[in-house]
């Protein structure tokens, strides 16, 4: 049973899908609409193996990279000193919920005027992911038990003792969830960012030039690409999240 959940279900289920594209492409027959999974696996394999697409990739993923990494220190810092100030908490308000509500498209067109190309990836992956974590970092501290901090008060425990021992345990799982379910978010609005703001040597640009020559194999060739980026790239948070969570049971142990 354990080997069919892990295995045998998840072939199945991309087993469904590959046979419903593959119908839906032979009943259009038409490749310059919908290529058949075969002639993206080829094109696939093709873009590969050429230098370029190691390059593009790369580079794509390391400016998604930097906008998940900025926003992290950024999120936890605005977040406790929201949890101290009503009055910043207040001030920072609008600014989250404009972020939350504004179409990214939106934010895009309005970054390609105001700064560089090459870094509005970087800044709409931060602002994608940033109220994600700021939010639900914020959520942890609100769920830190009153009856522990008052305890830590009465013996006199520092204050760097009660963020270890009090209120990291209490934000870690909300921390590593929204980090974990926003790296999807990051991926899409990055590359969509390089989409839009038509960046040079990017995932983004190769997809632009697929829908202007009219290359369904290399668009669809490139979305897979992007699928696996998002979820090894998941993946990774996951793993790295469960082995910090296997440290901190130790810790605790000791």
């Amino acid at each position: 049973m354990k080997i069919f959940k892990k295995v045998a279900l998840p072939l199945s289920v991309a087993l469904f899908w590959l046979v419903l594209w593959q119908a839906a492409a032979m009943i259009l027959n038409n490749s310059l609409i919908l290529p058949t999974p075969l002639e993206t696996l080829k094109r696939l394999l093709e873009l590969t193996a050429d230098n370029e697409f190691r390059k593009f990739t790369a580079l794509s993923i390391l400016r998604i990279f930097i906008g998940i990494l900025i926003s992290i220190p950024v999120a936890w810092f605005t977040a406790a000193l929201c949890s101290k100030s009503k009055v910043l908490s207040s001030l920072l308000s609008p600014a989250i919920t404009i972020m939350k509500s504004t179409p990214v498209v939106s934010f895009i067109l309005i970054a390609i005027f105001l700064v560089d190309r090459q870094i509005i990836p970087s800044l709409i992956t931060f602002m994608m992911v940033y109220p994600v974590l700021f939010e639900n970092i914020q959520e942890g501290i609100n769920q830190t038990p009153d009856e522990l901090l008052q305890m830590a008060n009465t013996f006199g425990i520092s204050w760097v003792l009660k963020v270890k021992r009090i209120y990291f345990p209490a934000i870690k799982p909300f921390f590593l969830s929204a980090l974990s379910t926003s790296v999807g978010l990051a991926v899409k609005a990055g590359v969509a960012a390089e989409v839009v703001a038509y960046i040079p040597d990017s995932i983004g640009k190769k997809l632009s030039d697929a829908k202007s020559f009219m290359e369904p194999a290399d668009l669809l060739a490139w979305t897979v690409v992007i699928i696996i980026i998002s979820l090894l790239i998941e993946k990774a948070v996951r793993a790295m999240t469960k082995s910090s969570g296997r440290r901190s049971k130790h810790a605790s142990d000791k």
